[in-house]
């Protein structure tokens, strides 16, 4: 809803909602205003009290190396800020009840005085004891090492984000609706970031993709695997099924590491532009999602365990029922017919 379409129903003067909503009022608005603007927008009164910190979006929200950049609107951002905010504020009521202790180390590591974001990855790797070839469950590796995997309905711009924060376990959040070869490679570019970023450079987001690219696919057994025979998109695809890795991530990186000649190299990618492969690539070359299961953990010991029903959920969270559907999957209690029973 835009700002004044929220006053007009809420019966407020647009000016003065605007103040609510920046913060620029000299004193809090009164109760009676905060429950207009509620109901409008379909939120509990107490949404609007809680005291979370809000945080700010991070420099990585990016889109691979070898798709053409394309900037994400003001208006998507804002939505994006919000759903991030609204999911990192759900989840520390979650982890009021838990804890997650992690089985894999998440080192930090400088890629410069390791020599570079490939040797960092290749230091992961060993470090998680990843045995050569594909790996087979990039997602739950991640999960291991205490980072929640959260899947979202982001724009189709926003490929994954991540967020570190004081009070929460590191998160990645992936955009559900990207193939699941782009999905695998965000996942690994964002644990880049984890693992390499502390401090933001200029050279971030190369570092990512470079470290993303050596994790999926050691330019070691690539190497092997491009070696006689001629490189078609044909034999491509066929690598793609064992790597679980794009063909454009597999030819950006071919090309990128001198695996092939760049006469190769741009022959196959005006061929990839000319089945319209850049964007997306056919669904008979895809492979399974990879699923979350740590984050899915964490609800589901609420609604089994504890055995919160979805009006439980909603005062948690401070969400009507509705959207505690929407977000986890919880259903409104619905009543029971009485039911009898035989008693000896």
């Amino acid at each position: 809803m835009s700002q004044s379409q929220v006053a007009d129903a809420a019966t407020l003067d647009q000016g003065h909602y605007s103040r609510i909503e920046r913060g620029l009022l000299n004193a809090p608005p009164t109760d009676e205003t905060i429950g207009a603007i509620a109901s409008v927008l379909k939120f509990p009164v107490s949404f609007f009290k809680q005291n979370d910190e809000l945080s700010g979006l991070p420099l990585s929200v990016h889109d691979v190396a070898w798709r053409k950049k394309a900037s994400v609107n003001a208006s998507d951002m804002k939505r994006l800020h919000a759903e991030l905010n609204l999911r990192v504020m759900n989840l520390r009521r979650y982890l009021n009840s838990l804890e997650i202790e992690p089985e894999l180390t998440l080192p930090r590591v400088d890629a410069d005085e390791m020599g570079g974001a490939d040797k960092v990855a290749s230091f992961i790797r060993r470090a998680w004891m990843i045995p050569d070839g594909p790996i087979k469950n990039l997602t739950t590796l991640c999960e291991r090492a205490g980072i929640l995997v959260i899947i979202c309905n982001f724009v189709e711009k926003v490929d994954g984000v991540t967020m570190r924060l004081r009070d929460v376990p590191p998160i990645i959040f992936l955009n559900q609706n990207a193939p699941a070869d782009r999905i695998r490679h965000s996942l690994a570019h964002e644990l880049g970031h984890l693992i390499m970023h502390a401090i933001p450079s200029e050279t971030m987001e190369e570092e990512a993709d470079l470290f993303a690219g050596e994790l999926l696919t050691p330019t070691a057994q690539l190497r092997s695997d491009l070696i006689g025979g001629r490189v078609t998109l044909e034999r491509l695809v066929q690598l793609k099924k064992y790597w679980k890795v794009s063909v454009a991530s597999l030819l950006y990186r071919s090309g990128h590491n001198g695996l092939i000649s760049k006469n190769q190299s741009d022959y196959l990618w005006r061929q990839l532009s000319a089945r319209g492969w850049r964007k997306r690539e056919p669904e008979e070359t895809q492979f399974p999602h990879e699923s979350t299961r740590l984050y899915d953990q964490i609800i589901a010991l609420h609604k089994v365990e504890f055995g919160y029903s979805c009006s439980d959920f909603a005062a948690m969270l401070h969400l009507n029922q509705e959207e505690v559907q929407n977000l986890y999957g919880v259903d409104p209690e619905t009543k029971q017919r009485p039911q009898l029973r035989v008693i000896k």
